[in-house]
Order: C-alpha cells, then structure tokens, then sequence
C-alpha cells in the first residue's frame, strides 16, 4: 500500500540534513573591502584580490547550487528516454542511479508501490481464483490425457534381417528400452497467410490486434508510438522519436552521421519453382520488359536474374482489362549455386543449357509495403496456379525481418555491427567473397558510389559476443582509396556471389533458435579473458544476412537495407545505435516521420501518403481526412476556418470541395449545377480513380492523341517547386494556367522573372543605380523615375493587381506534402495531378475533342508552350492568394 507522505518533524535528523546542505549550497562567501583601503587610499592590488575571490566563490556557489538537489537521479537519464515512471520507480532509472534514488525516496517520503505490497482490489482478488482453478483444472487434464497415452500407445519392433542380431532383442535393461519416435517434419504451409509469432504470455494482451516489432523495447522507451487501440497496417510503428530532430535528421543523412529505421514491418513473398514459371509470373504482375520494367528480361536484367542485382518498381494488378498499380516493391533473385572447379562439366550441369533450366528450381523474394501486401497477396496466389508447372509461394513476415540505415556513416556502422563468420584456423575470407569484400567497404562514404541496386550474401556471427561496438579501422592513405575504387569499379561478386543462406528456410530457422540467451553471452564474456573477446563456438549461429543499396531519383545518398531473421534483428539493432562513429556521436533512429522526410528532401515520393490513386493509398487519404476534420471540429468557431466564407476573389465565395481534404470526387466530377445541392462527402473511392506511373504519364503527355483514354481517372504524382515566395501545404488546390480567361493568363505570366544576363558581381558597398548628384537637372530626374518605373519588379503580393486565382474549372490536382526543402533550401511539394485535364488542350473548354483524335481548332484557347506546359498555381485551403509554381513527373 503506498505511504502517505508525512511533513517533516524538527527531530527529523534527515530533514535537518537536508536543509544544511541547501543552505550551504545555496551560501556564497564575501569579503570585505576595508582592508583594500589604507589611511583612505584604495590599494589596488588588495582590491582586485578580494574581487577575484567573490567572484570564485559566486562560480563555486553555482556549481554547488546545481548539482545539489537541483536534479534528482530520475532526471540524470538521457533525454530521449521517458522519465515519469522513474520518479516513483527506482528499479527505471539505470543500475548506476538506483542506490542514489532510492535514497532520495526515502528522504522525501516518495510514496512506491511494488506488487508485493500492493493491496488488491475485490476484481483482482477474483481474478487470481480464476486462474488457480483453471490452472487446477489443465493439470487434471494432462494427467489423464498422460495416463491414457502411457495405457494405449505402443511401440513395436521390426523383426531383425537375417544376419543381423538385435542387441536390445536379448535380456537386460536394453530389452525394456522403447523404440525413438522420430517427430514429422512440419510441413511449410504454400498459398495461405500466416499468423504473427506467439508473444510471451507477459506481452500477450497488448499484442492482440497488432503486433510488435523485434525492436519494441528499444522504441516505445524513446519514440511516440502509433496509439495502443489505433495500429498501422496491425503494427506498433515508431512515429518520430521523443526527442526534436528534424535539421539533427537532415544533417546526420546528408552530412556528417546516420539515420536507422527498423523495417520489419515491411511484407516479404517467397516464390520458389521453376525459373520459367517465376518468370511468367512476375510478367503477369507488371514486369512485362516494357519501359516500366526496364527491360528486365532483356541484356540489362542478366545480373538481376543472376541474383546479384535488386529490382525496385511498380507492381499492377492485370487480370482485368484495366491495369491498376498496386505497389512499389523490390524483386531479388537468389544466386544460383556456383559449380566447384573439380566437378565435370557435362552438357547436363552447364550452367545456361536448356537441360538445366528445365529442371532447375529458383527462388526470388518480393519485398513490399504492407499496406498493399494483400492486395499483390490476392492478385499473386491465383496467378500462381495457372502457372505450369506452378509456382509455390509463402508468406515469410514473420521470418525475415529488415533495418534501413542512410547517410555518410551508413556503411561504417554496418561493418561494426555486422562481422562475417570466421574460417577455421583463423583464415581470412578471399577479397572475392562478399565475407572478404565486406570489411573494406567500412570507409564508402556514399553507398551510391557502389554498383546500382548492388546485392551482398553472406553470414555473420552473433553481434552480442562484440557489444559494445568498437570503431573500424578505416582507410587514410590515397593509396588504400584508389585500391578501394578500383575493386568498386571492377566488383568480383558478380563472378563470385554464392547462393545467399537467407532463402533457406531451414538456415533461417536454425540461425533463431540457435540463438544463445543474454545471460549465457554474459557468462562467457565474464569468462573470456579481460581485454579480449569470447571465444567462437561450434554451437555459434550463423545468421544469414542479406543487404542491397537503393536509391532515389534525385537523391544524393543512397539507402542500405539489411533483411535478416526476425528474431536477429534486435541484436544488430543495438549494435548499430551503440557504434561511435569516426565523425562523432552515434547512429539516429528515425521513425515515419523521418522516413517521409529523408524521401520529401530527396524530391520522391512516398508510399502510400502520395498515391492516392492507389487502394492503399485511397484509406490513407481517408483516414488523414478524418484527423484533419476532427482538428478542425475541435478547434472553437473563432479561431477555426470557415470554409463557406472564403473568399477567392471576383465575387466567389466558399472553398472547392472539403477544405481538409483533397476532394478528388469533387475533381472528377466537376462543379454542380447551378441550384443543385453539392454532393456530400463521402469516403468511397471513385470507380475510376486510378494511377500511372511516371513514365507512362510522360509518354501521355509527349504523345496525347493515341492514348487519352487511358488518362481517364489517371492520377500523376508530381514534384512541384515555387517560383515566387511561400510554402505549399497539404491539401493546397493546384490550378494550371487559365484557359479562358486570357487577360488573366497574361497576368499570371507576368509574374515569371526574367531571365537577366551574367554580369561581374558588384561591389557590397555600391547602390544600383548610383544616386544622381545634388545639380542634376529636373528633366534627367524625371527620364530616372520613368524609366525605374517601366523596369519595375513583378508585382508583388498585396499589390491591389495581383491576379486571383483562376476558375475551378482549371483545377487540375492537389498538394499531398508541402513544407520547406532543407536539401534545396526553397519550399517544395509533392502533389497529384489529374492527367486528363493537363493533357487535352481543350479541357476545361466547351469544345470536344474530335473524334479521330486530332486536335481541334480553336480561336480563344491559348496555345501551351513547352515553357508554360509545367507551369501551375497553387492555392493554400482556405486561402484566397495563389502562388506560381512549375511541376514535374516523379
């Protein structure tokens, strides 16, 4: 039961102490300056030593005043971790701190609790009955099920072969000895989900609905989770650490450091068959070799097929007439085995020989984002079966999981952490092996620098039997670097790269359950000699690890990914936080917000916050909407923004659609009728809503007249970058240019500086133009003042002829994230756009198109060059100024 706090008595020996020793904290010695003065005359000397001494005594006196119950030890932790339960709760704070707060409790009378003197409730009284019963009643069970086995079960022996005698056949205590069972192998259920890993009973009811990460432990102490009752994608997810870090984000992913994020919640499919049948399915899922795979399965795709190369793209769901983009996912081959110098080579073991791929089976990985997991799940399955021979898949996300780390120190961080297994006899692993290239790619500042889409196999040991961390050698001579570029540049894995021990489910399997507990890794590190590191084992795992760079479009680092067993990522995970890097401090962990930001610096989009053309990316919009509207509805009716009173100028009143949403329905339909009732917002997904990926928009774009159909619906992510002044926000309205309106057009184009010539850079101190002397002459005044007014600047906002912004028969998408560009040092968006009314010159016009498909000819409509093509005008919600901007495809 918890003590009552109790005012302190005067005999209180500890409340005395305690009051001595803030008095004499809190006290600060003087000294007089008498003695400085002599017959009335200040000596200098004496005075200055007395000032000298106060002022001694003033830094002591603050020194002391601080560390003197100014802080308690709960609050001595770091800052990223949660304090508050400390406070009541010695055992929170670190071992070092304990002895010091439990101390602090008892001089202030802290009221604690424990569970052993926590008087319990008349619920838990009941519930502790009804586990003592239960408990009661399982044993009963068991012993009879026990009994009955021991009764009915029996096992009988072969007769022996002729020849042979049976030794436990005879008498003695090996006659009575039963025969070993071997247990069934389990069978690896193909085609079906799987369920999550059964939790410790302690973590069972908070992981009933979702499940947890490998690194839970380590996030929820030092990060804002997703709500307990509100999972993402059935994920407890690290949305942004407790700590502000978005410039320490950008710089330590940039410039100096290293961000981590856990990704374990990413989806992974294992397909094995044979290869031709792994090929006609991922051709039925949208690696068609056309332009948006790349040509794949052409000369360029050799590498990725031979497992040494990592594919990233798009997957579409084409059992339909209609194609529909499910995901972004990543496709990696396993290596096929390499042949040994000493085996024959016969027309039947050649590798590339028909006979050979014939009866040669493969393995491929699909790593994809979950929230489009069971869309590509439903779409992979039945493509699957109609495969001949067909194609086995598995559900393995619970098997592997995967760590995403970025920026300069990345690859040094992954050395430390990561150490290959060790050859017998202390041998060194070959430079031509991914264990024996490993080390030395510790001083890559960039993994881009690195082959594109670059794949690594190999094992490593438990990360724990080297914790903490030490720093990796790295290298310093020119030398050392011009050797490293020349292996970068000539890269042996191509020729060398195993088949990696991550798509053996049996390796993966072991590697978890031979993993040795923390308190047996203490035990032999206690035992290892001081200085030195505990000895390998046999009975050591090897941990299969699996690792690919990837990298943005315009990103200026590229990304490492680690996919490992589930159960080994913890291990790897503390090793990464807790490596010191050669440029200072350790690894960051990022969480979603930090994910969206490295992707919005980069100028990328993100999945599936800027797809809303896609399923998933349609329920995040919904449910962003909802968190969006109920914001709003909480906020009083003063200080919120009343959509139906905005005004857009030229006598237009009230917002286009919903203002805290991006009214796609709204785009596609139109405006209502005059008198009508505007439609109701509604969460459904429009029937034609669907998206297209870059290259396809640009081919529309460049070739509009054989395929406009296809843009029907379409939505195109776009990068959008300001020209003038501003920052676009989410749900901001995108407008292109007026179509009818030409007056206004011509206003808006007004607003493009223009492009001035290159000139000598001018002197700090010098004015432009230079001021007229005092004598000049009225009429060269006036020629000054007219001609600084016909070169005047654009017209700025809040000039009463600024243009307002154009019809919502312009409108054309809207903004999905907005904010200032730390990597361009401007403000930048990521936005959609609806192809259809950016394609055809006559939408948003009352002219059709022909029906051959050529273009019209048109009086009013302005022509569109290829340098106000891009050009568009984004409005915030709920304001009435507009802002220039151009966009791009991403």
């Amino acid at each position: 039961m918890a003590k009552r706090k109790q005012a302190p008595t005067p005999g209180n020996s500890q409340g005395q102490q305690k009051r001595q020793k803030t008095r004499d904290a809190r006290s600060i010695a003087v000294q007089s300056s008498d003695k400085a003065f002599n017959n009335g005359e200040l000596d200098l000397s004496s005075f200055v030593k007395a000032r000298e001494f106060e002022i001694q005594a003033l830094e002591n006196g603050l020194k002391r005043s601080k560390k003197s119950l100014s802080s308690r030890a709960f609050q001595e932790v770091p800052r990223d971790l949660r304090r508050r339960t400390a406070s009541h709760n010695a055992k929170r704070v670190p071992k070092r701190l304990q002895r010091r707060a439990k101390k602090e409790m008892a001089e202030d009378n802290t009221p604690t609790v424990t569970a052993r003197s926590r008087k319990k409730t008349g619920h838990m009284r009941l519930r502790d009955e009804t586990a003592r019963r239960l408990k009661q009643l399982s044993a009963k069970v068991k012993a009879k099920k026990e009994a009955a086995l021991e009764g009915d079960v029996t096992v009988t022996r072969d007769p022996p072969e002729d020849g042979i005698q049976d030794t436990a056949a005879g008498g003695g205590e090996n006659a009575q000895k039963p025969a070993s069972i071997k247990p069934r192998k389990p069978r690896v259920k193909q085609n079906a989900l799987k369920k999550p890993p059964n939790p410790p009973a302690k973590f069972r009811k908070r992981q009933i609905h979702k499940t947890w990460l490998p690194t839970h432990m380590f996030l929820t102490k030092r990060a804002h989770m997703t709500p307990p009752k509100e999972p993402l994608w059935r994920f407890a997810i690290p949305l942004t650490p407790t700590m502000k870090g978005y410039r320490p984000t950008h710089r330590s992913s940039t410039q100096r450091g290293a961000v981590a994020w856990d990704m374990s919640y990413m989806s992974t499919i294992g397909l094995e068959g044979p290869e031709k049948s792994i090929e006609g399915l991922l051709k039925a899922v949208g690696l068609d070799g056309g332009d948006l795979a790349q040509g794949v399965w052409g000369t360029r795709g050799k590498k990725w097929k031979s497992g040494v190369r990592a594919w990233e793209g798009w997957l579409f769901d084409q059992r339909n007439s209609a194609s529909k983009a499910i995901a972004p996912a990543t496709v990696i081959w396993c290596a096929r085995e390499r042949q040994s110098e000493d085996v024959e080579m016969t027309a039947s073991n050649i590798p590339g020989t028909s006979e050979e791929k014939a009866k040669a089976r493969r393995k491929a990985l699909v790593r994809v984002h979950p929230a489009g997991f069971l869309q590509l799940w439903k779409t992979i399955v039945p493509l699957a079966k109609v495969q001949k021979p067909h194609v086995n898949v598995e559900d393995i996300r619970f098997e592997i999981g995967s760590i995403e780390i970025t920026g300069p120190g990345s690859a040094e961080a992954l050395v430390g952490a990561l150490w290959p297994t060790q050859l017998g006899d202390h041998r060194k692993h070959p430079l031509d092996t991914p264990s024996g290239l490993w080390p030395v790619l510790g001083s890559v500042t960039n993994p881009a620098s690195l082959p594109k889409d670059v794949v690594l196999g190999f094992n490593i040991s438990d990360p724990r039997l080297h914790h903490p961390p030490t720093a990796v050698p790295l290298l310093r001579d020119a030398k050392s670097h011009s050797d490293l570029m020349a292996v970068l540049a000539d890269w042996p894995l191509d020729r060398t790269q195993p088949a990696p021990a991550l798509f053996d489910r049996s390796c993966r399997l072991s590697a978890s359950r031979a993993l040795p507990s923390q308190k047996s890794i203490n035990r032999r590190k206690t035992d290892a000699v001081p200085g030195k590191l505990p000895e390998p084992r046999p009975t050591d795992p090897d941990i299969p690890v699996l690792l690919y760079t990837s990298r943005a479009v315009a990103a200026s680092q590229a990304t490492w990914t680690v996919l490992l067993p589930w159960k080994c990522v913890q291990p790897v995970w503390y090793s990464l936080m807790y490596y010191p890097l050669s440029t200072g401090g350790n690894v960051r962990f990022g969480g979603l917000q930090e994910k969206r930001q490295i992707a919005f610096e980069a100028g990328a989009p993100w999945f599936p916050g800027d797809y809303p053309g896609t399923a998933a990316g349609w329920e995040w919009e919904v449910s962003e909407r909802q968190k969006r509207k109920d914001e709003w509805t909480r906020r009083p009716k003063g200080k919120r923004i009343e959509w139906t009173s905005v005004d857009l100028g030229l006598g237009r009143k009230g917002e286009i659609g919903a203002g805290w949403a991006c009214d796609w329905q709204r785009l596609i339909d139109g405006p209502p009728a005059e008198g009508a009732k505007p439609a109701t917002e509604t969460d459904s997904r429009p029937a034609t809503l669907h998206h297209l990926p870059a290259p396809t928009a640009k081919d529309l774009l460049t070739n509009p007249s054989p395929k406009t159909k296809e843009a029907a619906g379409a939505l195109a992510t776009v990068k959008l970058t300001l020209i003038t002044r501003g920052v676009p926000t989410t749900c901001a309205r995108i407008y292109r240019l007026p179509r009818k309106d030409l007056e206004l057009r011509k206003k808006w184009l007004s607003l493009l500086p223009t492009p001035k010539a290159k000139t000598r850079q001018k002197p700090i101190n010098q004015r432009w133009p230079p001021p007229l002397p005092k004598d000049t002459p009225d009429h060269v005044r006036v020629a000054r003042l007219a001609e600084s007014l016909l070169n005047s600047e654009p017209i700025q906002l809040g000039h009463p002829d600024y243009p307002c912004v154009p019809d919502e028969e312009d409108l054309i998408g809207f903004v999905t994230t907005g904010n200032f560009n730390l990597g361009e040092g401007r403000a930048t968006g990521i936005g959609c756009l609806l192809l259809e009314k950016v394609i055809s010159p006559t939408a948003g016009t009352e002219q059709e198109q022909p029906a051959d498909g050529s273009a019209p000819e048109l009086e009013n409509v302005p022509k569109v060059s290829e340098h106000t093509k891009t050009l568009c005008i984004i409005r915030e919600a709920g304001q009435s100024i507009g802002r220039l901007a151009r966009w791009e495809f991403v």
